[in-house]
């Protein structure tokens, strides 16, 4: 087994001690910013820059990058191609939309992903997204003659087929055949097989009874957006008892996807956080409370906004021992999705990250703006309190970069997610 993706197939530990961490980070091809509502602060999408927060990740001890799938971004599985093509050891966790591929055609694409990168793609399960683009992504089913657009159920009906029916690929010896509700294949093979040992390993997040036993049917991460310790205990156990039913209780292991402001001092941390969204226009703030209303995920970071400074009231022995609870959902309240942040000095970040191990959580999917300059931040101040790390040597051979994606083509605003 690649011995880089052999930690998300074995068992949970028992007790999570800094090497079992593992730190990944966004790549912001939807926009990037130093401060929302500031023209002059937003960063280009553009290759070089996606490459430099890349690069910039990789030599802060991440392990992989998130890149996300929406309207405004540019298409995920290239984009994670043309990154992977110029770092040295950062995996591509991919978007996988199950709905939009045939499960043996999205099964190939990851393995040839695998194969020609040596092992460095992972997999992160998407069922939908906004209501408004799965109508404009033609997310439909026709119903006695009618277009439908698919509920949100289905769309883990789906999945989890497509899982069950990647897994039997990669893992067999002998051409399958399957008859399910949504999809039926007959002396089905795939060819490459998988570089990582027994497939690249499967990621999803959400708090809704579907995704939860998707994921503990199927997962190796199970990621949670930032929420109290407390919550997010409640939601591990609840988790672990879906995937008890499947004899899968200690194999399911739990990440956070967290946003993270950390200065040399608390006091400039918080300067940093309020400077990051003092200047939100009406429309950042409107379209934040106004996106993704069918995502419980992303209706539960909404009420943590309401709480006093955005502030998460948290009480746990690890925020009594540095003065309070560091969680602050006040980038929710300018864009929508995983919007709590850990904010402070590295001791305060540090001890916050290990509360959420004190309760089970082994990844931690980061991010912060703009990403170049926040990873370097963290690299500097954070990852060095859980790991040593180990200087990134990159070949001379990518000058192509100088022009290559030289202007942002998007006609829309970015959303600078």
């Amino acid at each position: 087994m690649d011995k880089n993706v052999e930690y998300q197939f074995t068992p949970q530990p028992e007790k999570i001690t800094d090497s079992d961490v593992h730190f990944g980070w966004f790549l912001p091809t939807w926009g990037d910013t130093a401060a929302f509502g500031v023209p002059s602060a937003a960063r280009p999408r553009t290759l070089s820059y996606f490459v430099k927060v890349a690069q910039a990740a990789e030599d802060a001890g991440m392990e992989y990058s998130l890149v996300p799938v929406q309207v405004n971004c540019y298409e995920a599985w290239i984009t994670c191609a043309m990154v992977v093509a110029n770092t040295v050891k950062l995996k591509a966790l991919v978007a996988a939309r199950p709905q939009f591929f045939a499960p043996s055609v999205m099964a190939k694409m990851i393995t040839t992903f695998d194969q020609l990168s040596s092992g460095r793609v992972l997999v992160n399960l998407i069922a939908g997204g906004d209501k408004a683009e799965m109508l404009g992504d033609g997310d439909f089913i026709r119903n006695n003659g009618n277009w439908e657009l698919r509920n949100h159920d289905e769309r883990y009906e789906i999945m989890d087929e497509s899982c069950d029916i990647m897994r039997k690929l990669w893992t067999s010896e002998e051409p399958i055949n399957y008859d399910g509700k949504w999809f039926h294949l007959e002396n089905s093979i795939v060819q490459p097989r998988p570089f990582q040992q027994p497939y690249p390993a499967f990621y999803l997040g959400g708090l809704s009874p579907a995704a939860k036993k998707v994921s503990a049917k199927h997962v190796n991460v199970f990621l949670l957006w930032g929420d109290t310790h407390e919550k997010i205990a409640e939601e591990i156990a609840d988790v672990r008892r879906y995937a008890a039913q499947y004899g899968r209780e200690n194999e399911v292991r739990f990440g956070m996807r967290l946003q993270v402001i950390v200065r040399e001092t608390e006091e400039e941390a918080w300067d940093a956080a309020w400077g990051l969204i003092e200047h939100a226009t009406d429309a950042q703030r409107d379209r934040a409370g106004n996106t993704w209303q069918e995502s419980q995920a992303n209706l539960r970071v909404r009420e943590l906004t309401k709480q006093e400074g955005f502030r998460l009231t948290c009480n746990c022995r690890r925020c009594q021992s540095i003065g309070g609870c560091h969680l602050w959902a006040g980038i929710a309240t300018v864009r929508p999705g995983a919007g709590v942040s850990i904010v402070g000095n590295p001791e305060q970040v540090a001890e916050t990250i290990r509360g959420f191990m004190d309760i089970g959580c082994t990844d931690f999917c980061l991010s912060g703006y703009p990403h170049d300059e926040a990873a370097e931040y963290f690299g500097r101040l954070v990852t060095p309190q859980f790991k040593k790390l180990e200087p990134i040597i990159r070949p001379d051979r990518l000058t192509y970069l100088e022009t290559a994606g030289g202007q942002d083509a998007f006609k829309l605003p970015a959303l600078q997610g």
